[in-house]
């Protein structure tokens, strides 16, 4: 019985070793995140870029919406300069902890509201309820300009 079961495993044992070889690869893509260093935050920014088209997740710590999916909006300003985002409202990746929800949209990198964005100077969030929020600080311009040069490719 045992000689069976050896000659079974060495018949099946070339057939095992010609199977090709899973090859695992990861693409980088351009992300940017802006978050306190305090534990349990949400982040203020984080946008994702591919192929010029930059998802924007903004608001988290100061809420906007419910979370549940439903359309809102924010005004943005910053260096003289303000657009109004338009998207949807989802709970943060960590609103298990704070409860958190962000405004979600996508933008063109050269819009005016990605414009003001990534600018690298601050930029204040305004809610429709008139909660405001300041983004970035002295440390922000490089992260925001490596994070478009990557986005441009």
């Amino acid at each position: 019985m045992n000689r069976m079961i050896s000659a079974a495993l060495l018949l099946a044992l070339p057939v095992a070793s010609a199977q090709a070889k899973t090859i695992w690869s990861v693409a980088s893509k351009p992300f940017l995140e802006a978050r306190s260093s305090e534990p349990e935050s949400d982040a203020d920014l984080r946008a994702t870029c591919f192929d010029g088209l930059v998802t924007v997740r903004i608001g988290g710590t100061i809420g906007v919406g419910k979370g549940a999916g439903e359309p809102v909006s924010a005004k943005i300003e910053g260096a003289g300069k303000s657009a109004k985002l338009q998207g949807v409202s989802m709970n943060t990746p960590d609103s298990e902890m704070t409860g958190g929800a962000e405004l979600v949209t996508d933008l063109r990198l050269d819009s005016p509201a990605a414009e003001i964005l990534f600018s690298g100077r601050a930029v204040k969030i305004v809610t429709p309820d008139q909660k405001t929020h300041s983004l970035f600080d002295a440390d922000s311009a490089g992260a925001v300009k490596k994070f478009v040069k990557q986005c441009r490719g």
